[in-house]
């Protein structure tokens, strides 16, 4: 439907400044992106604060010293300006004062009058030499889309219908749209309720929709009273998070599917995944104290001859470290050749255990039996294969039982301690793979497992402190080395989780932006746990199945940013002048219908 009317000269100038302004001073990235609906919000957003702005240079050019007067004038249609209170004769709204220099004020009131009157002959004129037939409809100023044959109410705004001349043909084509649209809108809030899930009542300004408040008022901008509409819960947001705090809420933004393709926008669907990420951590190669051989004597006595005398000698099972000199000894291999002369049975066993009670070796037991001789100094043996880790003794030292004379450990096998920081311990089990590179051995990497974890952290490091255990055959690793270790979490738990990609820090908590509809997305605050594989845990904020932008995320939460922070702003401007007007007497808010 085409319309045809005119403009009064001054609203077409001032129309002019106000978008030069909005450009000039946003660069949004609305225009670049093809917003629509953000670039409404912005422009009327721009209209509210343009007003704030005016009456900041009238009120700067008072101060400055010119002459002022008391004016009434049209929030919405500001070329408007009375010298009595009154109503819009274009929306109808309540005039509301403001000062205006009196050199304005006086070229107003000159002009305003004759230019109007004789646009609107002009634009009478014009339709009827043009049109041929007219007809009566009545259209909303604020929604011209909206044409009626009776009188009545917006029903999109609330205004009152204004009574205008439309030519036949088109008065009935715009009826016939007017109808299906109403039509189309009421499938639409179906569908929507329908497949939208929750919804939420909310209060809107139906000229500023960036304004939504949680129960009923004016709007702060053009003090229109705010409308009830309903919401996706999911488009609302805000409320508070699990631990208690405020969460930020961002309004939605419109994208055109070209843009879309053409701003690269990636979707992926948060999903519950395990997170398989790799712990790196560091450590030292040790003994394996399982296989560690203590040896202590069993009686007192007194070292006759050392035969291994140096830390780090390599032994064997059964060879002989050194031959002590015990009285306990030789009296107990008497009493077993007193026993084996007289024949006694029983004494014999008995004195024989006692013989391999106190270590003396079988072989040496035999050849006592055999020769029937005391045997002065009995040898010590190795307990097992390994090497000398620790030795305290010499020749000729006194020992008793509660001495350790060596500590015999073994090559084939070491220890390996980590540190696991704590918000990992989740992720370590026994049995997991551990991979280790030392800088003694470059080039080669050892395979090991997770032998066991200890169940209490380190009160000063604040850490885990895991065993792991690694083959040694061929004796390349060594105690004391310094590892560098690489963990392979095994049966992890499944969390939900979102491209790490998809991700927006910032000061005030992470956010990603969510795909509401075809064409709509919002910023989301969320928390986020661990990160590995590519993929960030996501605590709180989001639920398996919702769709987030994981490339070409940026730009359109800066335009939900820039929509967010002029509704503040609008707002708080809007609140402080009603409070003004409020306090002073002289305002009037409110819209008529």
């Amino acid at each position: 439907m085409k319309t045809h009317t005119h403009r009064h000269p001054t609203f077409r100038i001032k129309r002019l400044t106000r978008v030069t302004l909005l450009g000039s001073a946003l660069v949004t990235p609305a225009l670049l992106m093809g917003i629509n609906p953000a670039i409404t919000s912005v422009m009327a957003a721009d209209n509210g604060d343009q007003t704030d702005h005016d009456g900041h240079d009238h009120a700067q050019s008072a101060s400055d010293g010119s002459d002022t007067v008391t004016r009434w004038t049209c929030p919405m249609h500001p070329q408007i300006v009375e010298e009595e209170p009154g109503s819009c004769p274009i929306c109808g709204m309540d005039l509301v004062e403001k000062e205006f220099p009196a050199e304005e004020a006086e070229q107003a009131a000159n002009e305003a009058p004759e230019s109007t009157s004789n646009d609107e002959g002009n634009d009478q004129a014009e339709s009827s030499d043009d049109g041929g037939e007219t007809v009566t409809r009545y259209t909303c100023p604020m929604h011209p889309q909206i044409v009626e044959e009776e009188p009545g109410s917006c029903p999109i705004c609330g205004m009152d219908l204004v009574e205008k001349e439309f030519p036949a043909e088109e008065a009935e084509q715009t009826t016939e749209s007017s109808a299906n649209e109403d039509a189309h809108e009421g499938h639409d809030h179906a569908q929507s309720a329908s497949d939208g899930g929750d919804t939420v009542t909310r209060w809107t300004c139906p000229m500023h929709p960036q304004i939504v408040e949680e129960e009923p008022g004016s709007c702060p901008i053009c003090g229109m009273d705010l409308v009830e509409k309903e919401y996706p819960a999911s488009e609302v947001g805000g409320g508070k998070s699990d631990s208690g705090q405020e969460v930020p809420s961002y309004p939605s933004v419109s994208v055109d599917p070209i843009t879309v393709r053409h701003m690269n926008v990636v979707i992926s669907e948060a999903a519950e995944r395990q997170l398989a990420g790799e712990i790196r951590t560091v450590g030292t190669v040790g003994y394996d104290e399982d296989r560690l051989a203590h040896v202590h004597p069993r009686a007192e006595g007194w070292v006759e001859t050392l035969k291994v005398a140096s830390i780090g000698a390599s032994v064997k099972q059964g060879d002989v470290l050194l031959e002590v000199y015990s009285p306990d000894i030789v009296s107990a291999q008497q009493d077993y050749l007193v026993a084996l002369r007289r024949g006694m049975d029983d004494l014999i066993e008995s004195s024989r255990a006692r013989l391999e009670l106190l270590n003396v070796p079988k072989a040496t037991i035999d050849r006592i039996r055999q020769q029937r001789k005391v045997t002065r100094t009995i040898p010590l043996l190795a307990p097992q294969d390994g090497y000398v880790a620790e030795i305290d003794l010499r020749e000729g030292m006194y020992i008793r039982p509660d001495m350790e004379l060596y500590t015999i450990a073994r090559r084939d096998q070491v220890w390996v301690n980590v540190d696991v920081l704590e918000r990992r311990m989740q992720s370590v089990g026994e049995g997991q793979t551990a991979r280790m590179h030392v800088d003694g051995v470059p080039g080669r990497e050892f395979e090991g497992t997770v032998d066991f974890v200890y169940p209490e952290l380190d009160p000063q490091s604040r850490t885990l402190r895991v065993r792991l255990v690694f083959d040694n055959e061929d004796g390349l690793l060594r105690p004391n080395q310094f590892a560098e270790v690489t963990l392979s979490p095994a049966n992890a738990p499944e969390v939900l989780t979102v491209p790490s990609t998809a991700i927006i820090p910032a000061p005030g908590g992470a956010r990603v932006v969510v795909r509401t509809g075809e064409g709509r997305f919002r910023p989301m605050v969320v928390e986020t746990g661990v990160e590995a594989g590519g993929y960030t845990e996501i605590v709180s904020g989001l639920e398996a199945g919702d769709q987030v932008v994981a490339s070409g995320q940026f730009l359109i939460d800066s335009e939900s940013s820039v929509q967010a922070a002029f509704s503040r702003l609008s707002g708080s401007s809007g609140s402080e002048t009603s409070k003004e007007k409020d306090s002073s007497g002289n305002g009037q808010s409110g819209h008529q219908h």
